[in-house]
């Protein structure tokens, strides 16, 4: 006791106090945010892209119909409306496939089917670390600490409070 004052001792865990989660949750908003922002601008562009592809299309029809120096014979309509049928630079017009599209390496060696049998993958896989295996031993622990036996989080406990003593737990074993 001090001048009439009793000091008090008061003793804390250093992680509780860690100001970098005060941040977390703002830089995860601006990350939602700035893909939320992207989502909007790919589809404003793809929008965009489609009003002057059909656009284009409604122009050339219509100077195709306005032009009075165009006439067409009935062979001509029969080679516009078919889809296979295409015209170079040159104006030769020439029927297309719709195998003309060149296969990618990855397609060509599972159509073959040439390592079917012999057990080589055609994807790597992850490998596995010391990390996530104790990770995984800690996610396990917390979230028997944090939720009740049917399953359901604990009253005022959400994942972001398993996953924060998940990482602790998991820096405390290293």
């Amino acid at each position: 006791m001090i001048g009439g004052l009793t000091l008090v001792e008061f003793s804390f865990d250093r992680d509780d106090y860690d100001r970098r989660d005060d941040y977390d949750w703002r830089r995860d908003e601006a990350r939602e945010q700035a893909m939320i922002d992207e989502m909007q601008r790919e589809a404003f562009e793809d929008d965009f892209r489609r009003d002057a592809e059909r656009d284009r299309q409604e122009q050339a029809v219509r100077e195709v119909i306005n032009n009075d120096a165009i006439v067409l014979t009935p062979e001509q309509v029969k080679v516009i409306n078919d889809p296979l049928m295409k015209m170079d630079r040159k104006g030769t017009v020439r029927k297309v496939t719709r195998s003309s599209a060149v296969p990618s390496g990855r397609s060509v060696i599972k159509s073959s089917r040439q390592f079917t049998n012999m057990g080589i993958p055609l994807k790597r896989t992850r490998k596995k670390t010391k990390t996530d295996r104790t990770m995984s031993k800690c996610l396990k622990m917390a979230n028997k600490k944090f939720r009740k036996k049917n399953g359901q989080l604990r009253k005022g406990k959400t994942m972001r409070d398993v996953m924060r003593h998940a990482h602790r737990l998991c820096r405390k074993e290293k």
